[in-house]
């Protein structure tokens, strides 16, 4: 038998852990007084996050139906962050609801291989269900991108989300089809609506400059990576990415780069993501309004919102 390095072994432990995580939380929260979960939807850098289901007996003020993040209390200021801006931004259908938080002492027991301690405290924040799934599992579902009304619909949902999220002094910092989820529309579509704000920044309390880089590199604007500079217009240039996205089936920058490459691109070359050619004159000139790499001539939001791309009739 091949003997296991120190990595492997690492890998393997983690592995076991979070497959221990998962069942965990499963029988927690199937043993929930006011709710049960239906489905494991994933883990990101903040937690885990759960689709779960209110009790017919219960009347607690909740939706039937909701999406739970949770994480560990000692590591989660950034959900206690979310929820901070989320109860602030409650005037737009295209934002995510937020519905409360918790924090509980749970009793893991043999589920605490490399998780948690025995006891440890528990962060829970409800927010609104997006059946419809992420922008990215739309994109990964399409061969040669998403149909051309579906760009514009998905596009001015968004841009109207990011009108409002700036006129509350918000920048999102983190704007990717991963973050962008989607609820049924009353026309048998989707509504696309802004998600995790773990990273974004209050431009009334905070400066425009950043100590440390936040985001994903791939949507990442050019002032960012070179000055640490995250204001309003570097959510336009992740915008742009996002659309380029939906129209080619592809990243914005290809594949291939490491993260190096792909900084060195964006932060120190003139190249922007290529803007497919098959695509209508008004819906390039939006993109290239969005794509600017001098921040000061990017299109804010509420300007693309007047665009003839997303103004023009369907």
């Amino acid at each position: 038998m091949k003997k296991l390095t120190k990595t492997t072994k690492s890998a393997l432990l983690k592995r076991r852990s979070y497959s221990y995580l998962k069942q965990y939380w499963q029988k927690k929260c199937r043993c929930s007084s006011s709710y049960e979960c239906k489905q494991f939807l994933g883990r990101g850098s903040f937690g885990s996050v759960y689709f779960v289901r209110r009790k017919p007996s219960r009347n607690d003020g909740f939706p039937e139906e909701m999406a739970v993040k949770t994480a560990k209390v000692s590591k989660a200021s950034t959900l206690k962050y979310e929820k901070q801006l989320l109860s602030n931004l409650t005037a737009s259908p295209y934002v995510i609801r937020c519905y409360g938080d918790q924090e509980t002492q749970e009793n893991v027991d043999k589920y605490s291989v490399g998780a948690f301690k025995n006891g440890e405290k528990m962060y829970k924040l409800f927010l609104e269900y997006c059946s419809g799934g992420s922008l990215n599992d739309h994109i990964k579902k399409s061969v040669n991108g998403l149909l051309p009304c579906q760009v514009k619909s998905f596009t001015r949902d968004i841009v109207r989300g990011l009108v409002y999220v700036h006129s509350q002094g918000i920048v999102h910092c983190d704007i990717k089809p991963d973050n962008i989820l989607l609820v049924p529309g009353n026309d048998h579509g989707f509504i696309a609506k802004l998600a995790d704000f773990g990273l974004s920044k209050n431009l009334f309390f905070e400066s425009e400059e950043s100590p440390y880089i936040r985001g994903s590199y791939r949507y990442m604007s050019p002032e960012i990576v070179r000055e640490g500079l995250q204001t309003f217009s570097a959510d336009t240039w992740a915008l742009g990415c996002v659309v380029v996205e939906m129209m080619s089936g592809k990243p914005a920058w290809g594949y291939g780069l490491s993260r190096n490459e792909l900084l060195k691109r964006i932060g120190y070359s003139s190249e922007v993501p290529e803007i497919p050619n098959n695509i209508p004159e008004d819906a390039k000139d939006f993109v290239s309004k969005c794509l600017n790499r001098c921040d000061i001539f990017r299109w804010r939001a509420l300007q693309l919102l007047q665009h003839p791309f997303l103004s023009a009739d369907d």
